[in-house]
């Protein structure tokens, strides 16, 4: 292993493959290949991301090309963060996106980030102002775990949504501050067919939807960016607002100060960028776990660092591209564990069809099992193989690549959940 690679594990421990690529598509695939970079921990999950990403952005390399785009002027890239995971959302596989990367789809202006589908999930992160005992506050949440509303119900009892209050240990000593945190994780109530759906933008002028070989791409500029714009920023407002009635529900009104409001699924610089499933934010960030391994409150620093770029596998295409000072400001973070097989991958298959990704194929090896092999349309209904990331190899990435200060460890007291889940989930 020489230096550059060192803390990477092998980019394709396993047959990888696309079958069904149209001929027409293969040099779009390769520059897309070319315009990706990660930071993923693992591999069994990683790899795959990558490659179904790869789909979806050199779809995207098609249509702007067809609409005269200048990809060295422009220079799209994605990059993931050590958390690059799969996605649960069926529309986002089939179109050709995966999870946990910050996407740059401006092109002079027309941007592309519709295509990945923002929808404004995020974070809400508040500090109790009341003071009562841990024994009296579980009691609290027990009771109002069974007055969870419907309509909370329908975010906070769905997938990887959740709700939790932590205690806050000090970074140094480890010892309690007896400062008391609430995180609400959820993309609120707003009706996302506006997001998805673009065909209430179609008549409007600089709307553009071009047929690629494996399905459509929708690029947006003028009036129709600046409408699209003004109706993400208002759902961005709506879920954000929702997350904040979320905590007054819980705790009740008055009982708590909100220290940082973050969307990680979601648009920022006018569409420019895409935050699937990453954190761009000035103040305080939460990195979440499971319910037992809890979350960590940390800054982002100036990342990449030079260093890491200097001694990082991309260096070569990050120069040739013309991207290492772009790059040296993307600031970003992880958001939390992300999905992964909980055995090693054999071989996995990406079926490709006119529309897009038509479902996959994976074989899995347990130990000292009979070896697992399906072929689904999507990642939900592989969950029974699946599960969230740990900890430690994630965070191992995360300081090796130093792109944060570690502030405080929350410990967790008690995770909220309605007493009826909602199966799925829409990461």
């Amino acid at each position: 292993m020489t230096k550059k690679d060192q803390g990477h594990e092998k980019d394709n421990p396993f047959p990888l493959k696309i079958t069904n690529l149209s001929k027409e598509m293969e040099k779009y695939v390769k520059e897309a290949e070319k315009r990706i970079f990660s930071l993923g921990t693992g591999n069994r999950i990683c790899p795959i991301a990558l490659k179904i990403m790869q789909i979806g952005f050199s779809k995207i390399l098609y249509a702007t090309n067809e609409l005269g785009a200048d990809l060295e002027k422009c220079k799209p890239y994605i990059v993931f963060a050590p958390d690059c995971t799969s996605t649960f959302n069926k529309i986002r596989v089939r179109r050709g996106f995966s999870y946990g990367a910050l996407i740059k789809g401006d092109f002079s202006g027309m941007i592309s980030t519709n295509n990945s589908m923002p929808n404004s999930c995020g974070y809400t992160i508040a500090e109790l102002t009341t003071q009562k005992t841990d024994v009296s506050l579980k009691n609290h949440l027990i009771q109002k775990q069974k007055e969870i509303g419907k309509d909370h119900l329908q975010q906070l009892g769905k997938g990887n949504h959740f709700s939790a209050v932590y205690c806050v240990k000090d970074s140094i000593t480890g010892e309690d501050t007896m400062r008391r945190i609430i995180n609400v994780h959820s993309s609120g109530k707003l009706g996302t067919q506006f997001l998805y759906d673009l065909s209430w933008l179609s008549e409007i002028e600089g709307y553009h939807k071009v047929n690629t070989p494996h399905g459509p791409i929708e690029l947006l500029e003028g009036d129709a960016k600046k409408v699209y714009l003004e109706k993400y920023d208002e759902g961005d407002k709506i879920n954000a607002d929702y997350r904040f009635e979320v905590l007054e529900e819980i705790l009740g009104e008055g009982t708590f100060r909100v220290l940082e409001e973050i969307t990680h699924q979601g648009l920022s610089k006018d569409g420019k960028f895409h935050r699937l499933g990453v954190q761009v934010h000035d103040g305080l960030i939460p990195i979440a776990f499971n319910s037992e391994e809890g979350l960590i409150l940390a800054e982002t620093k100036p990342n990449l660092s030079k260093e890491l770029l200097e001694r990082w596998k991309y260096k070569e295409h990050v120069e040739e591209l013309g991207l290492k000072e772009e790059l040296s400001q993307i600031n970003f973070s992880p958001h939390g564990g992300g999905y992964e097989f909980r055995y090693p991958v054999e071989k996995f298959t990406i079926h490709l069809n006119r529309n897009g990704i038509s479902d996959l194929e994976v074989q899995l090896k347990p130990k000292e099992k009979p070896k697992i092999q399906e072929r689904v349309t999507y990642f939900r209904e592989l969950k029974e193989h699946m599960c969230f990331r740990r900890k430690l190899p994630l965070m191992r990435e995360v300081f090796r690549a130093d792109l944060i200060k570690h502030i405080y460890d929350l410990e967790p007291l008690i995770q909220i959940y309605p007493l009826v889940s909602i199966v799925g989930g829409t990461l």
